[in-house]
């Protein structure tokens, strides 16, 4: 206990000092002027990018965050959304390019089509360039920001550090703009959901004035430790089932026929049930446990020797190989409709992942959107930023520790009424599943009217899917324009 109120105590007198120091001005790279059509209206917007020197305490300027936004001149009352990726280490370019930006890269449909060297780039007419401006935020390291030689490397590779200085970079962007006093929603994707849980709190933190609406959560990570697959964590496999049922029935593995939806479900209802026999354990009996076995077998298509010999239990790694194995092929982690040939030494996990080359695309895209803007140097933009092995998630690090990134947020949106959640996932997801989002307001304190919780036919990257990205910016824009009052 004692360390938890050291640590609280820490943060709030870093988070005071901040708040006492005004945002650094940004150092604009380059702008332009351009339009869009959405449903036969023009909008003109302004596209900047700049960088903001940001710090590890307050006085000392050690490290860059970077930006590209795209604002119109429509009142200083008009919502901002601040836009981000994961990693950690990664750029915003998959939002950017993705879904969000006023032009859009256009992946192949079929996951089994062959894949072009560069993706098609079109305006984006579903963009909410007419409701909110869009701020897309680079941590220290990515796209064209850096972290000193000298700088406090420990601040920056932490959930805390990171948040704040993101928090910086969002305060610098708004006082530079004039958007103080505008409505403020954060959107993180992948690690970028527990970068805006901690963001909510750094930017009250550092200055409470500023009027937070809304956060939405794609392919969210909150409860990370829950869903990790630790061999004796048996609270992971049924969170998983849904998505396994889901990905038999996608791939037509399983004896009798399913759509993904139905297999979803089916694996929900049954996943109470495989949840006590995990806890009983080997209490079961031989009769228990082969009536388990042969009920996974015929939800994950995964045979029933494979549950009696595995205690009843597979991960999603062991999941991605064993699920085709009979064909050769490996699923993909972050998009499971994508394969790969499995190679005839492969074991219990594989690592490459074949959805990779799909978000290769979309750093492809951002160069060429970053010149279009009129940035000189756009090739030196980087999407990932290697390493993060070292990340420190929160006081301590040990197997003990708890990360409550949920309870986090839970705890500001119980002080600031109007703030409400959005969380979005891909049901073909093997990283961030559907269960996880579900048990995560199962074991939450909000109530249903202060959260949205939303599925997609795709995968982590749900926005890859065209009919998921139109899904998805049809709830984002309901999301909106719900806290907005209109």
């Amino acid at each position: 206990m004692m360390h938890r109120v050291a640590f609280a105590l820490a943060w709030m007198v870093s988070a005071a000092a901040a708040f006492a120091e005004p945002p650094s001005p940004p150092v604009v790279k380059a702008t332009t002027h351009a339009t869009i059509v959405r449903q036969g209206t023009v909008i003109p917007y302004e596209a900047e990018v700049g960088l903001v020197p940001v710090g590890s305490r307050p006085g000392r300027h050690d490290a860059t965050a970077g930006y590209i936004s795209y604002r119109r001149d429509a009142g200083r009352d008009r919502p901002v959304l601040f836009v981000f990726n994961g990693g950690p280490g990664a750029a915003s370019a998959y939002l950017h390019m993705g879904a969000l930006g006023p032009l859009r890269a256009r992946m192949p449909q079929d996951p089994a089509a062959p894949l072009p060297t560069a993706a098609a780039l079109g305006d984006n007419p579903d963009t909410l360039l007419d409701i909110a401006d869009l701020v897309f935020l680079d941590p220290p390291g990515t796209g064209f920001s850096a972290i000193g030689d000298d700088a406090d490397t420990g601040f920056y590779r932490s959930v805390r550090g990171d948040a704040d200085a993101v928090a910086q970079l969002a305060r610098a962007w708004l006082a530079a703009h004039g958007r103080t006093a505008a409505p403020l929603y954060i959107l993180g994707e992948s690690y970028g959901t527990i970068r805006a849980a901690a963001m909510v709190d750094a930017l009250r933190e550092q200055d409470p004035t500023l009027r937070l609406r809304g956060v939405m959560l794609l392919g969210q990570a909150l409860n990370m430790i829950e869903t990790s697959q630790r061999p004796d964590n048996v609270v992971t496999y049924p969170v998983a089932l849904p998505t396994l049922a889901a990905l038999a029935c996608y791939h037509r593995v399983t004896s009798a026929p399913c759509t993904p939806q139905d297999g979803a479900r089916a694996g929900s209802a049954y996943a109470g049930a495989y949840l006590s026999a995990l806890f009983r354990g080997r209490a079961l009996d031989a009769a228990e446990r082969s009536a388990v076995a042969t009920r996974l077998a015929a939800l994950t298509g995964i045979p029933r020797a494979w549950y009696l010999a595995h205690d009843l239990r597979i991960t999603k790694e062991q999941f991605r190989v064993e699920l085709l194995r009979g064909r050769g092929k490996v699923l993909g982690r972050y998009d499971a409709r994508y394969t790969a040939p499995r190679a005839p030494d492969a074991g219990e996990t594989v690592g490459p992942d074949a959805f990779s080359a799909v978000s290769d695309l979309y750093g492809t895209a951002v160069i060429a959107q970053l010149a279009r803007i009129g940035v000189a140097d756009a090739a030196g933009y980087r999407v990932i930023a290697r390493g993060g092995d070292d990340w420190r998630y929160g006081s301590g690090d040990s197997p003990f520790n708890d990360w409550p990134f949920m309870a986090r947020l839970e705890r500001t949106m119980a002080v600031v009424p109007e703030l409400r959640l959005f969380v979005g996932t891909g049901l073909y997801d093997l990283t961030t599943t559907v269960g996880a989002a579900d048990y995560l307001f199962a074991q939450s304190t909000l109530p249903a009217a202060r959260y949205r919780n939303r599925r997609y036919p795709a995968g982590h990257v749900a926005y890859s899917d065209d009919a998921s990205w139109a899904m998805l910016m049809r709830d984002l824009r309901a999301f909106l324009l719900a806290g907005d009052g209109r």
